[in-house]
């Protein structure tokens, strides 16, 4: 039957005892703030009335301090008027002034109503302060601390103290990170306002009997706009409880928003976790796309780079080329030039002669001259063309070499406007990686304090002073703790509670609180089979709150409570198969292979021997691969081993009848 747990609303949590859950922490505060509250109501209404709330009727429109120092003003006005008093400040003034109304010394008439009116708030003032105001500073100190133990961000800011008190200026703030900075400045802010009215509180009743006593000037603003409301300008005593019940409120209004601060500060979280993780996948994206677009451009301008420095390279020889066939050019062209003139020349000389030649006939030297300028012209006619050709072909080089030039230029150009181009990436680039870091690191810092607040026994380890350990899902659920846990809850029935008792604890644990976790364990689980059930409960309590927790602890616990049975099991089940893993293996003594190698391939020779499988023309010998066959290379080699290999036959023969215990003539 499976274990049925209390149905019974959890029992109302002192700060004394262990907390189960942060709902009880809640409500301890809320109701301890509400005490207070009433606590300042009842001081406030015995001074201004000496009854309790329940016996007052107030205006709706004007409450019971209005009313009341509106009926003192009158005759505390007329009593201080006659000792020509310019303002009541301190104690010691209404002392003197009470002596002499006493003595009938004073200036002006007095009524019994105002003396005594006077007397019962001097008296009011004094006993409140060495009675209910130092109750009030405990009751306020005792709850802020508490908050401080419990109400963590689990962010740290660092110099707070000196940004609350602005004497360091705040840095700029991350706004992913503005719940957990909003919360911890939130949290000095409360302690820094409740323990300045503490302050206030604790030096109040030694300002009002100073010689100077309280000016109406140093209180608040409220308080100020409450004497100058009820005409009592010039009665500052009067205002020296209520200025402590108006900075008491004040504190109690501080730790009451931080209560509810708190309360909200999981779900806050929470949305910023929500928030940061689209972000992330966001910049994340945002992040590889930009770095794959650095990576192609890179590789782009790396090959561009490769090319332009084999384009440099020929552009060098290109140079000493580009001068050499410029000087060629220029000399075939001034040849081309000569040869071609001196062609046209030819051709003028050669019409000349010839109409000549047609008016002087047979004349045998103007015929050779014709001859000899024909060879010429012919000669002419085959150079020109090819010093043509040639000068072409040097142009062409030339127009190829600017050409090349002209591209490197433009490479040049277009290597620069990639280089620019990868730097406005690089840019981009390292602007989405700071986004992306920033992102990711206020994520994880986002997350860690997500984890810490979610963490199911953090007012456990607050209370007993123990580090907040994050527990990742599925972490340490296979240890051998874990199983050996396990495997004791399932065997060791109702032995539990003493089991419990001997179990060690570090940071040490009392008596009385091992107590007290046995008889809530027990009263948690009521009904049915709940033995498994409890000490799970109490194993990991256990497990919880001794930082040096490990299964030896555990046997030793089961030792003392002689429960070998367990022992055994997780002995058996746990450590011996753990130590079965780490055994070393036996070393094998290599000569023992040999000689186990060698009877091998003795028993494989007797067998051939006794099988006959060994002829007259065929012998063995030992090889590392066993036994191998040769031919032999002549016949009286062959017929000496075969003569060997008989004797050996007879001999193994023999040995094998003596092994069978037979006797042979």
């Amino acid at each position: 039957m499976k274990s049925i747990k209390n149905m019974h609303p959890p029992k109302s949590w002192s700060k004394t005892t262990e907390p189960t859950s942060y709902e009880q922490i809640y409500k301890y505060v809320e109701r301890a703030l509400d005490e207070c509250s009433i606590f300042i109501d009842n001081t406030e209404n015995d001074y201004f009335q000496g009854s309790s709330i329940s016996n007052i009727t107030t205006s709706k429109n004007r409450p019971l301090s209005v009313l009341t120092l509106q009926a003192w003003s009158q005759p505390l006005n007329q009593l201080r008027d006659a000792r020509l008093l310019r303002d009541i400040r301190n104690g010691k003034t209404i002392r003197e002034l009470l002596s002499e109304a006493k003595t009938g010394t004073l200036y002006g008439p007095i009524t019994n109503e105002s003396v005594l009116l006077m007397k019962r708030i001097l008296d009011k003032t004094t006993e409140q302060f060495y009675s209910k105001i130092p109750i009030l500073i405990d009751k306020i100190t005792d709850l802020m601390n508490l908050m401080e133990q419990y109400f963590l961000s689990f962010y740290e800011i660092k110099h707070i103290q000196d940004i609350i008190q602005k004497k360091r200026k705040e840095k700029s703030l991350d706004e992913y990170l503005e719940t957990a900075y909003t919360y911890e400045k939130s949290r000095w802010l409360h302690m820094y306002e409740v323990n300045k009215s503490l302050k206030i509180l604790r030096e109040m009743s030694q300002r009002a009997e100073d010689t100077k006593g309280v000016s109406l000037l140093t209180l608040s603003k409220e308080t100020q706009e409450l004497a100058l409301r009820c005409d009592c300008t010039s009665l500052s005593y009067l205002f020296v409880l209520p200025e402590c019940y108006y900075e008491a409120r004040r504190a109690l209004d501080s730790l009451r928003t931080w209560l509810n601060e708190d309360t909200k500060y999981n779900g806050f979280i929470q949305t910023s976790l929500k928030l940061l993780e689209e972000k992330y996948f966001e910049a994340k994206k945002a992040y590889e796309i930009n770095k794959s677009q650095l990576s192609q451009i890179e590789r782009k301008a790396e090959s561009h780079r490769f090319q332009l420095n084999k384009l440099e390279q020929e552009n060098e020889i290109n140079e000493k080329k580009y001068e050499e066939f410029e000087t060629r050019l220029n000399i075939k062209e001034r040849e081309y030039i000569s040869k071609r003139l001196t062609y046209e020349v030819y051709e003028e000389q050669l019409k000349k002669y010839l109409q000549l030649s047609h008016e002087i006939q047979d004349d045998i030297d103007n015929r050779v001259v014709i001859e000899q300028f024909q060879l010429d012209i012919k000669q002419l006619s085959r150079e020109l063309p090819k010093l043509k050709s040639n000068i072409d072909s040097f142009q062409a080089r030339i127009n190829y070499f600017e050409q090349r030039k002209d591209e490197l230029i433009e490479m040049r150009h277009e290597n620069k406007k990639l280089g620019n181009e990868i730097q406005l990436v690089l840019e981009d680039k390292i602007l989405k990686e700071n986004y992306f870091n920033r992102i990711q690191n206020c994520r994880d810092i986002i997350r860690n304090i997500y984890k810490c607040r979610k963490t199911n026994d953090l007012p456990q380890k607050i209370f007993y002073d123990l580090p907040v350990h994050i527990k990742h899902y599925g972490e340490n659920e296979d240890d051998d703790l874990s199983k050996a846990i396990r495997l004791i809850s399932k065997y060791i029935s109702r032995d539990w509670n003493r089991f419990y008792w001997q179990l060690p604890f570090y940071p040490t644990r009392g008596q009385e609180e091992i107590s007290k976790d046995i008889k809530y364990i027990d009263e948690k689980y009521q009904r049915g089979d709940v033995f498994q059930d409890q000490a799970i409960d109490a194993l990991n309590k256990w497990r919880r709150f001794h930082t040096r927790a490990k299964v030896d602890d555990l046997i030793h616990g089961l030792q003392q409570i002689r429960r070998f049975d367990i022992i055994q099991l997780i002995e058996r089940r746990i450590l011996k198969p753990k130590h079965s893993l780490n055994v070393d293996q036996e070393e094998i003594d290599p000569r023992k292979k040999e000689i186990e190698d060698l009877n091998r391939k003795l028993t494989r020779l007797f067998d051939k021997l006794r099988s006959g499988a060994i002829n007259a023309h065929d012998t063995y010998v030992y090889s590392t691969m066993g036994l191998d066959s040769l031919r032999p290379s002549t016949k009286s080699a062959s017929l000496s081993r075969t003569s060997r290999l008989n004797s050996v036959r007879s001999k193994s023969t023999n040995l094998e009848r003596t092994l069978d215990g037979k006797e042979y003539p």
